[in-house]
């Protein structure tokens, strides 16, 4: 179960990759592609080598918003990339 103390990755073979004709930013994978807007952008790229905890203060600190709501919002959104094969967490 991903928690607060978990340090996600993406899952082999996915990279962070910006779409120029569509001028997007999407997580590709094999066989798969998921299209992120701008705050899934900021999460997958501020989310390597810190805990997800870390992240949600940091998150929470420079857009002035409720921590609690920041940890439900970010670990909902990273439950779903793992469960679709995008991400691993440790």
């Amino acid at each position: 179960m991903l928690t607060l103390e978990s340090r996600v990755r993406l899952a082999p073979g996915t990279r962070l990759q910006q779409d120029t004709v569509r001028q997007r930013w999407v997580l590709q994978g094999p066989e798969r592609l998921l299209v992120l807007d701008e705050i899934a952008q900021l999460i997958i790229e501020r989310s390597d080598n810190q805990t997800v905890g870390a992240l949600c203060a940091a998150l929470a600190s420079e857009f002035d918003a409720p921590l609690q709501t920041i940890q439900a919002d970010v670990l909902s959104l990273l439950t779903s990339m793992n469960e679709k094969g995008f991400l691993r967490y440790e």
